[in-house]
């Protein structure tokens, strides 16, 4: 998925900042047994979200250090670290895991808010992506919170997604898409005919609904059920989603 934005990435930092202030609230109102219990995605306990999401904080703040350091910093070493990394914070006490998430979150919104402007285009060695812009990290980050978020099962809707991270997400997934063979051939209508993304070529049936519902759909986060398909049928089979 492409980690470039047409604007400064500060720019997006407002939107990030009320989305990392609405986790940090969903993260400190759980217990201990709350973090114990099954998150949306399987086999992973909310605290393996939780850490997940601190992780991917940190993991980003390292390349905002190499980008403006020039050091070797890659967002992680392999695969495994952070599986690793992951598993070995998912059994920590609820308190100790929102502490950890608030602090990692915190220090990337310093990091990218005092980010010289001139090197947001430094390359830096994304896991599994190689080599590209540190520019990618707010946009990536507001896409871990937000759709994390959701993960943790506490309410958080895609309905409830900031509108700008909607219009960009789903530009973004629809591109994506277009590139996998495994798509289904259609077309994306967003918002009453305001948004269209063709995905698979273009042809086979249209998908419609508000923004957030198609993006929720096409994530695997919300079932579709709002959506409309014309010609009348059963909503596209669409492939797993990989942010």
């Amino acid at each position: 998925m492409s980690h470039d934005e047409p604007r400064s990435p500060t720019d997006l930092l407002p939107v990030l900042r009320t989305s990392v202030k609405r986790l940090l609230a969903s993260a400190a109102a759980l217990t201990d047994d709350d973090v114990r219990a099954p998150s949306r995605l399987p086999g992973w306990s909310r605290a393996h979200v939780l850490t997940h999401i601190a992780r991917s904080a940190d993991s980003r703040t390292r390349l905002l250090t190499a980008a403006r350091t020039s050091m070797d910093l890659p967002q992680y070493s392999d695969e495994a670290q952070r599986e690793r990394e992951i598993e070995e914070g998912a059994g920590r006490l609820a308190a100790v895991l929102a502490e950890d998430l608030e602090t990692a979150l915190h220090r990337f919104l310093m990091g990218a808010d005092g980010h010289p402007e001139d090197t947001w285009d430094v390359p830096v060695r994304w896991l599994g992506a190689g080599l590209r812009p540190v520019r990618g990290t707010v946009s990536s980050m507001l896409r871990e919170v937000e759709v994390h978020h959701t993960d943790l099962a506490t309410g958080h809707r895609p309905t409830d997604w900031p509108p700008r991270f909607v219009e960009q997400e789903l530009a973004t997934t629809a591109e994506a898409l277009r590139e996998r063979t495994d798509a289904p051939a259609m077309v994306l209508l967003a918002d009453g005919g305001q948004v269209l993304r063709q995905v698979g070529g273009g042809s086979g049936p249209q998908v419609s609904g508000p923004a957030a519902e198609l993006l929720g759909w096409l994530t695997g986060r919300a079932d579709g059920t709002v959506l409309t398909v014309d010609p009348p049928g059963p909503l596209p089979s669409v492939p797993a989603w990989r942010s």
